[in-house]
Order: C-alpha cells, then structure tokens, then sequence
C-alpha cells in the first residue's frame, strides 16, 4: 500500500507558473523586447493558451470518464470492516466504496482521477509548446550546427519530464498515467503551435500567419492567380501584376500600391489586438 503524500513535490500553483507563467514571461520578453512585434506576441500568447486550455479539458474529460485508481488509493481510502482495518490476510473480495473510513470526499473522490496525469499533460503542454515557439525563431535546422540552440530548446521539455516525474515518486500516478498525460499535452502542443505558425524547419519559422482576413492572390501576366499570403514576404513580382482581394468573397482587382497600404493598415490594425 503506498502512502499518500499530503504535500506534493510540485503543487497545483507551482505547475502554474512553471507551465503557464514562464511560456508567457518568455513570449512576452522574446516577442516584445527582442522582435518588437505585438502581433507575434499575440499570436504566441494564443498559441500558449490554446495549448494548455484544450489539453486541460480534455485531460479531465478523460480522468473523469475512466475513474481509474491512484497508486496511493487504499491510504486514502482507509479501508475498515467491522471496526478494524482491511489486512492483505482478508479473502479476496469485490469492495465498495462503503468500506472507506475517510471522511474528506473530495480526497477520496481525487483518488479516482488517476489516468491521465493532469501535471504531465499540463507540463508538456505549456512548455513543449514553448520550445516549438523558441525553435522557430532561432531555427536550430538551419545545418549551421550551432549546438546551443539545441540544448536551449531541451531545457523546457526536460523540465516538463521532471514534472511528470514527479508525479509517480509522489505515488499520485502510475508510469502509464504520465506517459499518455505527455504524450497529449505533446500532441496539443503541436496543433496548437501550427495554427498560429509554420513549421520548425521553415524558412520563415520566425513569422507568424499572417491575420485570418488577409488573403491575397497573385495575378500573373498570363491571367492565372498564385497564392501570396503576406505580400510583404513576397519576391519576384512584376509592376504589370495586380492583387485579387478575395477577403470579403469579392474579385476586385487591386493594384500593388493598393493592396501595399492595405496590407500595411492590416498590420497596424494587428498590432493594437494586444
């Protein structure tokens, strides 16, 4: 029987500022300070939010729906029959939760919220998804070999597999419970990266998407239309070309002046969603 752990080695409020308040406090410094680009910082915060917000939910969902034991189950269940406690010498028995002496319902009721670890999948969640956002800006794939990068980009993930950790010594969570909690505060955290920026290896991995409403197609000389995206980011375009503006289900022809300062209010309408 393991014991239960009354004070844990990583606290709800600790796994707060290590996978929520740490991500923000990098965003803000590299996305503010360094890039000086508010929108960047808004994209990286959503990012960030949506990450540990779906992985919270769906974790629960899961702890909820299965109801499976904690290692540390039978301490806090007390188990008692006739007045003395429950031996591993009683007969094997189907038990109900009537045999529990605790009187705090809601550690008993936290005993059954084993699978999946809501530590691990928060962890992973919060700072795998900041080692994509740092790996993109300092694109560690560039074959320059510049093997700081990548102890960089390490340290997030190994501390979020120290919280994990953490959780089995702490007798909260067997290694099953941890592994499936990281492996889906992992997978949040790529879909919720990629929906705000492109892959690790891109060129520009350092760019967030451009706004959801700019949406621009290049028109060639021989009358086919190419997908821009950010016109800023766009080389090789010949004056004689003009823009398709299909943001609001038009086809109104824009001229590369036109959709330059269009482009450029934008931007600055981006810049004040912060």
């Amino acid at each position: 029987m393991f014991p239960y752990a009354e004070k844990e080695t990583i606290p709800t409020w600790a796994l707060a500022l290590i996978a929520v308040v740490f991500p923000v406090v990098v965003i803000a410094v590299v996305g503010l300070g360094v890039r000086r680009s508010p929108y960047d910082f808004h994209n990286g915060i959503l990012g960030l939010l949506v990450s540990v917000l779906l992985t919270t939910i769906f974790t629960q969902v899961i702890k909820v729906t299965v109801g499976k034991h904690r290692p540390d189950f039978l301490s806090r269940c007390q188990p008692m029959l006739n007045g003395a406690p429950l031996t591993q010498d009683e007969p094997l028995h189907l038990w109900t939760i009537d045999v529990c002496s605790q009187t705090d319902h809601a550690i008993l009721k936290d005993g059954f919220r084993s699978f999946p670890s809501g530590h691990a999948s928060t962890s992973f969640a919060g700072l795998f998804y900041i080692s994509l956002w740092l790996g993109g800006k300092m694109h560690p794939f560039d074959r320059r070999g510049y093997s700081l990068k990548v102890v960089v980009l390490v340290i997030p993930v190994v501390a979020a597999l120290m919280v994990a950790i953490s959780r089995v010594q702490d007798y909260r969570h067997a290694a099953i419970d941890v592994t499936w909690g990281s492996i889906i505060g992992i997978i949040f955290a790529i879909l919720a990266y990629h929906q705000y920026y492109p892959s690790v290896t891109a060129a520009r991995s350092h760019v967030p998407h451009p706004p959801r409403d700019f949406s621009y197609l290049i028109r060639d000389s021989e009358g086919n239309t190419h997908e821009a995206g950010n016109f800023e980011h766009v080389t090789g375009i010949q004056p004689n070309n003009t823009f398709v503006d299909e943001t609001r289900n038009s086809s109104v022809e824009k001229t590369i002046a036109e959709a330059r300062q269009d482009s450029l209010n934008k931007s600055q309408d981006a810049s004040h969603l912060v």
